[in-house]
């Protein structure tokens, strides 16, 4: 589509040549259907190109090289196309701008330092593709208005301190823009409508930052950043049944993000084979889903939902309680309000730590701790509220309390040190059974308001147990061998 050779007869008489001398300036008007402008500035300082372009099916093209210079390439009409080139540019600009539908523009700049490249549409189904590589301070944004719109930007190849932006307004349209190989790389998406759909990619970099927002209904994301380092991706989705997605793996002390605000939403987020990585998620609303899947060590996973049937399964992926956090020194603190939520969460490793809080209706509640020094924080408010955690290892310790109607909790304990305390106070069908074994293990079981039954069984040696029942219906059995 896009073609910079040969030149026509009006483009030589207008500007005498492909190759222009200091301070050049050429420009270009044309009118009417499958009309082509290429203009080609070389070794010109302070070159500037200027195209014009109305009707159907045209192409214009310009390329620089070695200078600090300009292209500005405007379109009118649909089906246009335009392309614009600079190699070896210092300071340069790229600025295209096309009205109508079906449109497409073309930027590349290489080898550069602070150059920028600019692109408009407004119309639909137009198409955008910003290409940047071996780049310095460069700027690279795209603006769309209109529905079924494409927008692409690579910033490749040892890159520092460039900046991506993409904004689109509609329905229907997709960005997509990545790092390769940066340094302080930025990267920016913001779609506002309903079924967009949104990917960023930074990959082996440093201190990148990549963040997408959308704001609308079925809108879809996806944050990829493999073996970063310092690095953080955020997303925020406001509207119904959008989805998130953010892949942190191979990386190290990264940040991921993730906020919505709505019902029906789901966001997923994998941290594999990481380090000291840090995991933030916020949902507020009805039937929400969270899936999270750490491995490494000295991560930390922060979860809260409110809303009624909300779910956080720490699950690699989609299946459920398949995940979790694996590895050494992970903390996990997950918070619900609201009913119907369910928290479900696997840590495998040593020397980790959950705190549990679900505040509402119909809570559920699955951990499992393996190996040693584990610990384990939950609190349960409300009814229908079920808590069942197994911890296996050394130096394991766990606390808990649940409050409302028909609570329910089951601790196993399996290894040396082992504590648990557990009170249910006032409410309705009410369980608690605790089984240790091994070691120093104490136990400590309280609970108030009628039909609660206790039951705690210890194996090993300098047992302690206290079953304290206050209500009608109660019943305690006690076993230490």
């Amino acid at each position: 589509m896009f073609k910079l050779a040969p030149l026509s007869a009006a483009i030589v008489l207008a500007l005498a040549g492909q190759v222009m001398a200091d301070n050049s300036v050429s420009t270009q008007s044309q009118q009417g259907t499958e009309n082509i402008a290429d203009v080609k500035q070389s070794a010109s300082p302070y070159a500037s190109a200027s195209q014009l372009q109305i009707g159907l099916g045209n192409d214009s093209a310009a390329k620089q090289d070695n200078a600090t210079a300009q292209i500005q390439q405007q379109s009118i009409g649909e089906y246009n196309a335009n392309y614009a080139e600079q190699l070896f540019e210092n300071g340069s600009q790229i600025h295209q701008q096309q009205l109508g539908g079906f449109n497409s523009t073309h930027a590349s700049q290489s080898i550069g330092t602070e150059n920028s490249a600019q692109q408009q549409q407004e119309g639909t189904g137009n198409f955008s593709f910003i290409y940047q590589d071996t780049q310095t301070g460069s700027q690279a944004t795209t603006l769309q208005f209109g529905d079924g719109n494409e927008a692409n930007i690579e910033q490749l190849y040892s890159g520092t301190a460039n900046h991506a932006l993409s904004i689109q307004t509609g329905t229907g349209n997709y960005s997509a823009l990545e790092h390769l190989a940066h340094e302080h790389g930025q990267i920016a998406i913001f779609q506002t409508g309903e079924g967009n759909w949104a990917y960023g990619e930074q990959g082996s970099g440093q201190r990148g930052t990549l963040g997408i927002s959308q704001n609308g209904a079925y809108n879809s994301t996806e944050v990829w950043q493999d073996s970063q380092t310092d690095s953080q991706a955020s997303v925020t989705q406001i509207g119904q049944t959008n989805e998130a997605v953010i892949d942190q793996s191979f990386g190290e002390n990264n940040l991921a993000t993730i906020t919505q605000v709505g019902d029906m939403n789901a966001l997923y987020v994998d941290q594999f084979e990481s380090q000291q990585s840090l995991t933030n998620l916020f949902q507020t609303g009805s039937g929400n889903l969270h899936l999270t899947y750490q491995s490494g060590d000295n991560h930390v996973l922060n979860a809260s939902s409110s809303g009624t049937g909300n779910k956080v399964l720490a699950s690699n992926w989609k299946g459920d309680q398949l995940g979790g956090q694996f590895g050494s020194r992970q903390k996990a603190d997950i918070n619900q309000m609201g009913g119907g939520n369910v928290a479900n969460l696997t840590q495998e490793g040593e020397a980790n730590t959950l705190r549990l809080t679900q505040s509402g209706y119909d809570n559920k509640a699955s951990t499992v701790q393996a190996d040693s020094n584990n610990e384990l924080y939950f609190e349960q408010n409300g009814s229908d509220n079920l808590l069942i955690a197994d911890q296996r290892g050394t130096d394991n310790y766990a606390v808990g309390s649940s409050s409302g109607t028909g609570n329910k909790v089951d601790l196993a304990q399996s290894g040396s040190g082992n504590q648990s305390y557990t009170w249910q106070l006032y409410g309705d069908r009410n369980e608690a059974k605790i089984k240790q074994t091994d070691g120093v293990n104490v136990a400590y079981v309280t609970q108030g308001g009628s039909l609660n039954q206790a039951s705690v069984d210890q194996s090993g040696a300098s047992m302690t147990a206290t079953v304290q029942q206050f209500g009608v219906g109660n019943q305690a059995a006690v076993l230490q061998q």
